[in-house]
C-alpha cells in the first residue's frame, strides 16, 4: 500500500475530516507541546516536579510528556507551558 505524503497539515487534516478551526486548534496545540517538551528536556524537570509547579495531576502530564495523552486542552498545555516559564501569545491575522 502506497503512502500518501502531503505537504500542508491542512491537506491531511481535510483528509481526517477536520474541519478548518479543528486543524487550527490542532496545529496550535502542536506548536505549545514542541515547545513544553523542549523545555522539559532542557530543563531535565521530572513530570512530579512539573505538576507541582502547574498545579495538575502527575498522570496528566506524565501522559503529556510521553505522548500517551492523544487528547489534551489547550488550557492544560498552557499551565504547563508557564510553569515551565515560558510565555504564551497567540499571533492573529487575516486570513488569505
Amino acid at each position: 500500500m502506497k503512502m500518501k505524503r502531503y505537504k500542508k497539515s491542512e491537506d491531511f487534516g481535510h483528509d481526517l475530516g477536520l474541519s478548518k478551526d479543528q486543524i487550527e486548534i490542532a496545529k496550535l496545540k502542536t506548536k505549545i507541546k514542541k515547545e513544553i517538551l523542549l523545555m522539559v528536556k532542557l530543563t531535565g524537570i521530572n513530570p512530579t516536579d512539573l505538576a507541582e509547579k502547574s498545579g495538575l495531576a502527575r498522570s496528566v502530564v506524565s501522559g503529556i510528556v510521553n505522548g500517551s495523552l492523544q487528547s489534551v486542552s489547550i488550557e492544560r498545555l498552557i499551565k504547563l507551558a508557564m510553569a515551565l516559564g515560558l510565555e504564551v501569545g497567540i499571533n492573529l491575522k487575516k486570513a488569505a
